[in-house]
């Protein structure tokens, strides 16, 4: 966790500490807004990774980074859907108890005849390529090898059988939104006191979520100076 008023104190500091500011009024509110476009921001950067990086499938440091946002295999009902004319299920993912944000793994689930709770893995796919992957002999659906397709579209997972079995229960994985950071202190669009509300990452992730908050706000300000200074910061991060 790191604290909001350690994050506003450490935006202020860098805004006046690189070109002065006592010209500018940034209202609490708009500095909330920062961080929290900053944390989704950087969040997305640890997923993806950078040219310099890799992501999260390709570096343990970035899943340890956002460790406390991912959520375990999570079992979703499935629903029956051959509206195309393939063998498909889906399961909703705006039931999950934790919105949704990025997808890490799935498996399914599934039965043939007599053989029941078998786990099938899923492997992820672009829509475009379904019809190449279904007539795919080493790739399409197989209960035998326990592996099955699957799409992320529109809320939805969609996993494609061959016909020959059924799924019973999707497991997913998944990194999930954190909570909005917020500072006591000012009315909400919702007309309702602001609560105080601390910054779910790491507080090792600090300096860089301050890094990002303060560029957005000082470009935001026409404040050329810190703007450069924390996109140097930024590119300097590992």
């Amino acid at each position: 966790m790191i604290a909001v008023q350690q994050l506003l104190y450490d935006i202020d500091l860098k805004l006046n500490k690189v070109a002065t500011s006592s010209h500018q009024f940034i209202s609490l509110e708009d500095k909330l807004i920062a961080i929290n476009d900053a944390q989704y921001l950087l969040i997305k950067q640890k997923v993806a990774g950078s040219v310099n990086t890799a992501g999260l499938d390709g570096n343990k440091r970035r899943y340890d980074d956002l460790e406390n946002l991912i959520v375990p295999h999570t079992m979703l009902p499935v629903f029956e859907d051959n509206s195309d004319g393939l063998p498909g299920y889906y399961s909703d993912l705006s039931g999950l108890s934790l919105p949704y944000m990025f997808f890490i793994d799935a498996f399914f689930i599934c039965k043939k005849g007599t053989c029941k709770d078998r786990v099938v893995h899923g492997f992820r796919i672009k829509h475009a390529d379904l019809q190449q992957v279904l007539k795919n002999s080493n790739i399409c659906p197989s209960f035998e090898y326990q592996e099955m397709p699957f799409t992320v579209t529109s809320g939805r997972l969609y996993g494609f059988t061959d016909g020959t079995y059924t799924v019973d229960h999707t497991y997913l994985s998944y990194i999930r939104y954190p909570s909005r950071v917020d500072m006591e202190g000012y009315i909400d669009f919702n007309g309702a006191p602001s609560v105080t509300t601390d910054c779910e990452l790491k507080q090792y992730l600090k300096d860089e979520l301050v890094d990002i908050a303060t560029g957005q706000l000082a470009m935001n300000t026409e404040n050329t100076p810190a703007a450069g200074y924390a996109q140097a910061r930024i590119h300097q991060q590992p």
